[in-house]
């Protein structure tokens, strides 16, 4: 007996196009669609009769950069028939841009012998405009206060430099101007060591939580990156340069503490290079991975610490050209994240010539 108390379906499919939700089924063995709801029009700007009549008419309305990507997904979905989410762009006919987010799952109807993929996709681009952001901001907060750290280290350590030699030339029976040069000899450490805490403990707090992977255009977040140190490389007389590809690199990471490990890397870039020394950031695409380069033509790493600088509280560790201090603990953290990337880390250095570290992260 029919229960009376349920919705019919044309009231389901009215919540559905109220929230903006596509529902769908696909025929994997007869390569068409069983059902698909009329929000798809709303979604995608196509109607489903279109999509009936043509299945491949919604691949039209993929983003190109995104077309191999969807591919990909929808093979592993048939053979892993493990439920999946895949993010990716459409196009509508006025070629306004849409993120939407399909989760979707195997289903094998053996009474009728058919394979089916059902789901149902979502419009998620204002959550996804608003994560941008976040990030963008996110990633000139790190950086911002990387420059702030290198560009207030340098009056700190010049005070201190101006202090010793006040010691040296002031009588020593003077107590009191002695105790005085004291007292700001002590601020002046404190307050550069105060900086520099606030920086690293941003990266250490960051570093502990958990992974939150996402498929993102890693070229297009270094640039944003680098574009801020750029704008910048006068107050900290270094000159900055980026060399990547045109065409988007896409690849899923957790982007904000990837930020965070290419900013310690430029920051430590910062930290051993001479004024108007360069450093530059490289990112090409390898095929089976991505191949982030940070290289300056700083003071080098001595050999005798090279074996040792992944260590946690590494002996390593040394204080930068200006006098900033080191926790030893940043590039253990680096190669951390890196390694939950399962990715690889490695460098080259010469003293006098300056240091290169390779990131290589692969494509999923």
């Amino acid at each position: 007996m029919e229960n009376s108390n349920l919705p019919d379906n044309s009231f389901l499919e009215q919540i559905a196009q109220q929230l903006g939700q596509v529902f769908f089924s696909y025929d994997t063995i007869g390569g068409k669609f069983n059902y698909i709801s009329p929000a798809i029009e709303q979604l995608c700007g196509t109607t489903p009769e279109n999509i009936f009549s043509n299945p491949e008419a919604f691949l039209s309305h993929v983003h190109e950069d995104d077309l191999e990507f969807l591919g990909h997904q929808y093979r592993k979905l048939l053979v892993t028939r493990e439920q999946t989410q895949v993010e990716f762009r459409v196009r509508q006919t006025d070629q306004e841009t849409k993120w939407i987010c399909v989760s979707a799952c195997f289903i094998q109807d053996e009474h009728e012998a058919r394979h089916l993929i059902g789901g149902h996709a979502m419009d998620i681009t204002e959550q996804k405009v608003f994560t941008q952001n976040i990030m963008k901001y996110n990633s000139k907060k790190n950086s911002t206060l990387e420059i702030l750290s290198h560009d207030l280290a340098a009056p700190f350590a010049n005070i201190q430099g101006t202090i010793n030699i006040l010691e040296e030339q002031v009588n020593q029976g003077d107590m009191d101007i002695q105790q005085l040069i004291g007292f700001i000899k002590q601020d002046a450490m404190r307050g550069s060591d105060m900086i520099r805490d606030f920086v690293d403990n941003e990266f250490l707090e960051s570093s502990q939580v958990m992974l939150h992977k996402e498929r993102v255009d890693i070229a297009s977040r270094i640039a944003i990156m680098m574009d801020n140190y750029i704008e910048q490389e006068k107050l900290i007389s270094k000159n900055f340069k980026l060399i990547s590809p045109e065409k988007p690199i896409f690849m899923y990471i957790d982007m904000m503490k990837f930020m965070q490990v290419m900013n310690n890397l430029v920051s430590n870039a910062i930290k051993f290079t001479q004024d108007n020394g360069n450093i530059t950031v490289s990112v090409e695409d390898k095929e089976d991975h991505v191949l982030v380069k940070v290289a300056d033509n700083g003071i080098g790493i001595p050999k005798k610490m090279q074996p040792y600088l992944f260590d946690r509280f590494t002996r390593a560790r040394r204080a930068g050209v200006r006098g900033e201090k080191s926790t030893g603990l940043g590039m253990s953290i680096i190669k951390t994240i890196v390694e939950l990337h399962n990715g690889k880390i490695s460098f080259e250095s010469k003293e006098g010539t300056g240091t290169t570290f390779y990131i290589e992260i692969p494509l999923e």
